[in-house]
């Protein structure tokens, strides 16, 4: 069933001191996301207000399911529910130039203060993984080699600067495949361990996919 992925790195990776601070993060990405939802309904039925991210508005109902209990099922995930471009070394380029990036592009999944908070923790794990553990940093966030040597080197303050401009580029993982979402909120809320361990391995074989064999 999971063939394409690499056992020797993901046995040694997923320990409790690590997936202790991803399952926080990722609990807090799923509260902001339900808040969103009920924002989005809100907005709705007063005929007024900005339109919620793609995710939000299509699963829109689906968030709203997602209670305290249920969010903590979903997300004791042995990786990061966020996407924060680590895969894409591209992302990362300006780090190595004495400036951060323009904000060019106005964040659309976390601009509050919640959500700009999410995005600080996830930038100050990534660096610390980067720094000291660059197999784990593949295996739970999803970060190719190249990143992560960009991300080792920075500054942390400029990670923290990055962080206040919340990147349009930062979203929940599968942002264009709602029906993997759909299926872990859906196991989530059912308490059924065994179809969300399903849900949550295929996630797991996407993002290997994604950052490929070597993390390259």
């Amino acid at each position: 069933m999971c063939e394409d992925l690499h056992p020797a790195p993901l046995s040694g990776a997923w320990d409790g001191a690590l997936l202790g601070p991803v399952a926080e993060i990722n609990e807090q990405m799923l509260e902001c996301l339900r808040l969103m939802a009920e924002e989005a309904v809100a907005s709705d039925a007063n005929d007024g207000g900005a339109a919620a991210p793609r995710l939000v508005m299509l699963l829109c109902q689906d968030w709203r399911r997602l209670d305290a209990k249920a969010q903590r099922r979903l997300s004791a995930c042995p990786y990061l529910l966020l996407d924060a471009g680590f895969a894409q070394p591209q992302r990362w380029e300006w780090l190595a130039s004495a400036h951060v990036m323009d904000a060019t592009v106005r964040p659309s999944y976390f601009s509050g203060r919640g959500g700009v908070a999410l995005v600080r923790r996830t930038l100050v794990l990534a660096w610390h993984l980067a720094r000291s553990n660059r197999v784990s940093a593949r295996v739970i966030l999803g970060m190719s080699a190249l990143s992560a040597e960009r991300i080792a080197s920075a500054r942390l303050a400029d990670l923290e600067a990055l962080a206040e401009l919340a990147p349009g580029w930062i979203v929940p993982r599968w942002e264009a495949q709602p029906h993997i979402w759909r299926q872990l909120i859906g196991a989530a809320c059912r308490g059924q361990p065994l179809l969300l361990r399903q849900a949550q391995l295929r996630g797991l074989q996407l993002l290997a996919r994604t950052v490929g064999p070597h993390g390259q």
